[in-house]
């Protein structure tokens, strides 16, 4: 209690040191986030925005520059040899027209071409990997934009295709695998290879790795020692502790599938899914390109959880919007796909409030952010962590440093020993930055920089 005390004495002083200067008396003008036009910037992207491309839109008034989008074996081939491209043409032409890269996830279900037994996974065994591969090939080569069995009208290409989303576990109802780590391995690379017969240029993503698990493997490692949950209503938690965790039924399956897949399968870039505690990110994707060899996104992440006992707060969703992005970038990460459009009941009950958009088409503050960062983040631009926490963003032109929490002290002293303007959030909900002064709470998000009144002006 003292030392939070303490810490707020901090930031009040580092405020007023601020309210002093020059500097931060520059940044006269308040910056209104949700006046900001965008345009789709491909280091910011979304993950399944549903089938309805009338609301597409959104995404691109977010700034979202790519989007993951799910190409299900059943329903573009329900019958062998027969094929109804109508949905995924529709699809792929909608984020094209708008701007936006699609990342296509493949997943083999199918009522006729996979193992009975494999029916309740999404990556479901192919009774024949021939006519797998055979459908895979005609889907790429649809969308390669080589002018040869092409889309009707394509404006555009595909670059990144996936398989084998979470294939960790053999229940995960939203990817799994059941069968052996050797047929899941030969499935992965006929996949890979198909993909890459069709289109030698195309970036084959293995399916990723859920949060969850990789907490696991941090703490089964020796990387982490922490406690790892999921809820899956208020009642209802499932949480591993390290002896759980440390336990000789993990160990197998970390030896017998997970680092055999990783090592062996034929890949260009892992992907790890994020979810829970931002924190923890770092050490997740350090970790998974370690054990890959490869470079590391994330096709799936969101914020702000209740996994971990937390509500959801508009800020929490502006800050999780902000650091999940970041954290991604700042490992080397080409993008980080934010988890849906629009809320609906079809998630976990810890990630019912990561969308964009409510459930009535309302903006939620995390698109406030996506729009500061689809202006802040131009193509040179790196964000670095900061070692109190927050990022700055280093590239062309000043950089911009951005902070909350404990982080925020620090970037408001640098603003003030600098003569740097500085803003800071005073409402999430509407998207309100005001220059740092008497209405900034402390630990309040602030952005500081000298091209940022610039970056984020109405007409940049």
């Amino acid at each position: 209690m003292r030392a939070s005390a303490q810490r707020v004495g901090v930031l009040f002083a580092v405020l007023l040191t601020c309210l002093a200067s020059t500097g931060c008396r520059a940044a006269a003008q308040t910056i209104d986030l949700s006046r900001l036009v965008v345009e789709p910037n491909p280091r910011i992207g979304l993950s399944f925005p549903g089938s309805q491309v009338r609301y597409y839109h959104y995404m691109a008034g977010a700034g979202v520059g790519v989007a993951r989008i799910a190409v299900t074996w059943q329903l573009i081939e329900p019958e062998r040899g027969r094929y109804n491209w109508r949905g995924l043409d529709e699809r792929v032409g909608a984020l094209l027209a708008l701007g936006i890269r699609p990342f296509l996830t493949f997943e083999s279900k199918s009522d006729w071409g996979t193992r009975p037994e494999t029916s309740k996974v999404k990556n479901g065994d192919p009774t024949d990997l021939g006519l797998w591969t055979g459908f895979v090939g005609r889907v790429t080569e649809r969308y390669d934009g080589d002018g040869r069995d092409d889309m009707p009208g394509l404006k555009g290409r595909v670059v990144h295709y996936q398989a084998a989303n979470e294939w960790e576990s053999p229940t995960n109802p939203s990817g799994g695998w059941i069968g052996s780590g050797a047929a899941l391995i030969a499935y992965i690379n006929a996949t890979h290879d198909a993909v890459k017969a069709a289109d030698t240029q195309a970036v084959f993503v293995l399916g990723g790795i859920a949060s969850f698990n990789l907490d696991v493997l941090l703490v089964a490692l020796d990387r982490a020692d922490f406690r790892v949950q999921q809820r899956w209503s208020e009642a209802s938690t499932t949480v591993f502790d390290r002896d759980r965790i440390k336990s000789p039924d993990i160990a197998a399956l970390i030896d017998e599938r997970v680092m055999p897949v990783l090592r062996e399968a034929r890949y260009d870039i892992a992907d790890a899914h994020l979810y829970g505690p931002e924190e923890r990110d770092a050490a997740r994707l350090a970790l998974l390109a370690e054990l890959s060899g490869r470079p590391v996104l994330s096709a799936e992440c969101g914020g702000p959880s209740r996994d971990y006992g937390d509500d959801y707060t508009p800020e929490g969703h502006f800050l999780a919007a902000v650091h999940r992005h970041l954290n991604v970038l700042a490992s080397g990460g080409a993008f980080c796909l934010w988890f849906r459009l629009g809320e609906d009941d079809k998630t976990t009950w810890g990630n019912r409030f990561t969308a964009l958009y409510t459930n009535d088409a309302r903006p939620k503050p995390g698109v406030w952010a996506f729009r500061m960062l689809a202006r802040l983040l131009g193509p040179d631009v790196l964000p670095h962590p900061l070692p109190s926490g927050g990022f700055e963003l280093r590239g062309s032109g000043d950089p911009v440093r951005l902070a909350w929490g404990e982080g925020a002290a620090d970037v408001l002293d640098w603003a003030a020993r600098g003569s740097t303007p500085a803003w800071c959030l005073i409402d999430p909900v509407q998207g309100t930055l005001a220059p740092v002064g008497a209405d900034c709470a402390p630990g309040a998000f602030i952005v500081a920089g000298s091209d940022v009144a610039r970056l984020l002006s109405l007409d940049p």
